[in-house]
């Protein structure tokens, strides 16, 4: 099938970088990485897709996500080496953590036509509202993006694991649509969702108030803008109303009169050396998450912290407004940052 017979047949189907210094002025969008001698090759996207493929059901599937993402958010932003190097290391310990999930699968014949039966299978988890935080789209958007830059992954068996994520996740109920009504474009729902964030400022400081899904907030968005720049427009717009409903979510009520901590993270903080090898980072993205003692834990070595800076990083080079960029970093870093916050 054709990419324009798929776009005609989903609409039918379905209407029934934190980069150091980048804040001193005029945030610009990624760029390839330049004046390191790191660099991530291939293997990382083939371990990345093998080990989506491999995950026993679609919540495992956070660790071959992240890989890509990994990857990813290294290549194509202006990253100094030794940042460079604690994200690998950080991906290596998720690689050799799991060598089971991580292991080639046999190899089949090649062909790239399958790569489309992926947003094709995506359709059904569409239909009806918001599903798993739009997991869906977001491993839906990676793994299409992954099996172009390396089809020689586009085989059957690969291919038919990583359709069953979404079919997956279609058969859960949907949270139903607050307005079923697409955005004008990418860049209004970006801008949206941005908007949506701006809404918790006060949260910030207060990490005793349960956070909302910040990060698959953002994730979400960048893959249906994923889709759209790889040719699938209406099947993109066919997720805005789902992401309408995810981006709603209410503002946590907490008592404003309350003393807030200093809302020290920023982007450019995360994006370092320091962050990326700070032992008690380490230390807490090894131990299970826990609620009393690690209220993050290995919840940030899954993928979240690497999906959320990929992600992150290519939708601000599509909003205009640094000083809401700025807000927004520190929103929906402060889990990251700060081990006590617990969501977001």
């Amino acid at each position: 099938m054709r990419r324009d017979e798929f776009l005609r047949l989903s609409a039918g189907i379905v209407s029934g970088l934190g980069i150091p210094g980048m804040f001193s002025g005029r945030t610009q969008a990624a760029q390839p990485a330049a004046g390191t001698s790191v660099v991530l090759n291939d293997s990382y996207l083939v371990k990345g897709i093998t080990g989506m493929a491999r995950a026993e059901g679609w919540f495992n599937a956070h660790w071959g996500a992240c890989v890509l993402a990994g990857y990813y958010l290294c290549r194509d932003n202006q990253l100094d080496e030794s940042t460079t190097v604690g994200i690998k290391n950080q991906l290596d310990i998720v690689i050799k953590q799991r060598p089971a999930q991580f292991a080639p699968l046999p190899d089949e014949p090649v062909n790239e036509e399958l790569i489309e039966e992926i947003p094709r299978a995506l359709i059904p988890a569409l239909e009806g509202g918001l599903r798993a935080h739009g997991h869906a789209v977001i491993f839906a958007s990676l793994s299409v993006k992954a099996l172009r830059d390396v089809p020689q992954l586009a085989q059957p068996a690969i291919v038919k694991r990583l359709c069953g994520l979404s079919g997956q996740i279609a058969k859960g109920q949907p949270q139903p649509p607050v307005n079923g009504e697409a955005y004008a474009d990418t860049s209004a729902m970006i801008e949206a969702t941005f908007d949506s964030l701006v809404r918790f400022q006060g949260l910030l400081g207060r990490p005793a108030v349960l956070r909302p899904n910040f990060t698959h907030m953002t994730t979400h968005t960048e893959a249906l803008m994923n889709l759209d720049l790889m040719g699938y427009a209406e099947l993109a717009r066919a997720g805005h109303s789902g992401l309408r409903t995810h981006i709603s979510a209410p503002v946590p009520s907490f008592d404003a009169a309350s003393v807030a901590t200093p809302d020290r993270v920023t982007l450019e903080e995360v994006m370092s050396q320091e962050f990326w090898n700070e032992t008690g980072n380490q230390d807490r993205w090894r131990r299970p998450q826990k609620l009393v003692d690690n209220p993050n834990g290995d919840w940030i070595a899954e993928g979240h912290l690497f999906k959320l800076l990929y992600s992150y990083h290519r939708l601000i080079a599509r909003v205009e407004d640094q000083e809401k960029i700025k807000l927004c970093s520190k929103i929906l870093l402060e889990r990251y940052w700060n081990p006590a916050v617990q969501g977001g």
